[in-house]
């Protein structure tokens, strides 16, 4: 006479393992990648980076270097530090044109709630000379130690 074992049937975990493993795989990157496209996003929408585009975009210098129309990449990295109605910011702008493409670097700083520039120059991909876009009216005066 024979024998007949049964095996007990897994769980549907333990059969599908690898689904489930894939799963969390997708998941976590897309949440990983949801958070930067919203970290990139709110810097791109702050009103000390649409500042520094409105200036830029105005400058005849920049226009002249890389053409028109003018692209503002989307991936804009540097910080910006906010406390009630002071704050400072440091951003690295990516920008092309028909011309050439390269990047907008500004420095700005918030007094009394409003953004103010204190740097804003244009580096081309292919050199390393930054041509300032600041209007001569609008750049500060060194500050002197006391």
């Amino acid at each position: 006479m024979e024998t007949i074992v049964v095996k007990p049937k897994r769980s549907w975990p333990a059969r599908n393992w690898g689904w489930l493993v894939a799963a969390v795989i997708v998941l976590f990157l897309s949440a990983f990648a949801a958070i930067l496209l919203l970290v990139f996003s709110l810097i791109r929408n702050s009103d000390a980076a649409r500042l520094a585009i409105k200036t830029a975009e105005s400058n005849p210098v920049l226009a002249e270097q890389i053409g028109s129309p003018m692209k503002i990449g989307w991936f804009i990295s540097g910080n910006i530090a906010i406390s009630n109605d002071a704050g400072t910011a440091k951003l690295m702008i990516p920008i092309s044109g028909p011309k050439s493409s390269g990047t907008i670097y500004a420095e700005e700083f918030k007094n009394a709630g409003n953004w103010h520039l204190e740097l804003l120059k244009f580096a081309r991909k292919d050199s390393r000379v930054r041509i300032n876009l600041l209007p001569a009216e609008t750049a500060l005066p060194p500050v002197t130690q006391w």
